[in-house]
Parts: C-alpha cells; structure tokens; sequence
C-alpha cells in the first residue's frame, strides 16, 4: 500500500491551517495585546523597560498565555511539511529526520519566549528593573538570535524539492529557490548582539522586521504550496488507483 492510499488528507489540511492561526494569533498576542511588534529598544533604561512592563502587565499576561497556545501549532504546521519531504525521498530518510530534529529544535525555543514574558509580567512589581531589562533581551535573543535551525530547515526542504524523484514533482522548483533566499534573508537577526540601535537593533529594520516579514511570509507561501499538494494527492485518490503512480523502489 501506497502513502498516498494511506493519508488521511483532512488531518493534513487541518495541521496546514494551523500555520496561518499561528501567524493571526501572534499579530493579535504580541501585536496588538502586548504592543511587542517590535520589541521595545535596547536603548531603553531599566526603569523605562520596567514602567512599560508594568503598564501593560495585564495584557501582557493574556498575550503571553494565548502565544504559549498557538506557538505549539508550529510543530502541527511544519509536520505537514515533513510529511511531504519524506514523500520526496528515496532510500533512508536523512532529510526527514533532520526536518524532525529542526522543528522540534526550534519549537523549544519558541515556547520559552512567553514563558519568560510571563515571568517578568508576574512580578513586575517587585522585580528589580535591570533583572527586567537582561530577562527582555533574553526574550529577543530567543527570538531572533536562534535563527540558525530554521534557515538550516529551509535549506532541508530545499534539497528535497530538488531531489524529489516523483512523477510530476510534488512541489514547483521555484518552492526550492523561495527556501533557499528564505534561508539567507532571515541572517540579519543574528546581528543583534552588536547593535543596541539602529537597523540591526532587536527593533530595527534590518534585524527585526526583514527577517520576520520574510520568515512569516514563507510560512504562508510554504502553506497555500502544500495545500495544493494535498490537493493534487486528493484527486489522485478520488481518481482511484489507476490515477495513482506506482510506488517507486527505495
């Protein structure tokens, strides 16, 4: 029996939607709740940081419990995409393992970054700032700093396309090039631990809104481009196994 036979592609379409909830839920979390699109400046002072926390402390306390929520749903989003990598390889599945390994790598760093908002919101009012102030700049260090897994994944998917040895291709080659250039735009949040302001401060332009416009922006591309590849399993499997292409030897 084929994967293709055995995919139940309703629960594929439900773990791809979980994508754009990701990305709505963040832009209403931390965007319009905490008001944390973008971060506030490294150049701020302890005691502005701390006043600012405790301004919002509420907010920032629902925000950070809904982030905790929909962060897991990258995790659900990025093995829908695994799925289709390892339907893309022949032999063992290096580039599947390391897609598991990538996502769930970074799905630990995600979830660390509402937790430690929530901290500083849970004792604001007695926390010293500065304690505040390095507890922030954790946060956006995890943020942006701990790009390296996913441009690495982007690349992983990237061979797979490349390597994909189905009959049509499950995904368009332009999808691999997309990755690729994904890979090496999201490399400016790295500079964050030169620059306290400016285009690569943790709220610049350069550090901050580049890489998350390119990095939110893939995860909407990479979802409606495996949407039409469960779509294209769809028709095969309607079609019945005649439409089916036969499995090829590993």
């Amino acid at each position: 029996m084929t994967m293709q036979t055995e995919m139940n592609t309703r629960v594929v379409k439900g773990f791809l939607w979980t994508g754009p909830v990701l990305v709505a839920a963040l832009v209403v979390a931390q965007g319009l709740l905490m008001q944390f699109i973008p971060g506030p400046s490294p150049a701020l002072s302890p005691e502005q940081l701390a006043a600012r926390f405790m301004e919002r402390r509420t907010e920032i306390q629902i925000g950070s419990v809904l982030q905790c929520i929909c962060w897991s749903f990258w995790a659900t989003w990025a093995i829908a995409v695994t799925l289709f990598i390892r339907k893309m390889e022949r032999g063992y599945p290096i580039l599947t393992y390391a897609s598991i390994a990538l996502v769930g790598g970074g799905y630990v760093f995600f979830i660390l970054i509402p937790m430690t908002w929530a901290v500083c919101a849970f004792r604001v009012d007695t926390l010293d700032p500065s304690i505040i102030q390095v507890m922030n700049d954790w946060v956006w260090f995890d943020w942006l700093f701990t790009w390296p897994p996913f441009s690495i994944w982007m690349i992983v998917i990237a061979l797979a396309i490349f390597n994909d040895h189905n009959v049509p291709t499950l995904y368009p080659r332009w999808v691999a090039y997309l990755n690729l250039w994904s890979a090496v735009l999201i490399f400016p949040a790295g500079l964050i631990v030169f620059f306290k302001t400016g285009l690569f401060a943790y709220d610049g332009i350069g550090a901050f809104w580049l890489p998350v416009v390119v990095f939110f922006g893939w995860i909407c591309v990479m979802t409606v481009t495996t949407f039409q590849v469960v779509n294209k399993v769809d028709r095969q499997l309607s079609a019945g196994p005649a439409a089916t292409p036969a499995p090829t030897a590993a």
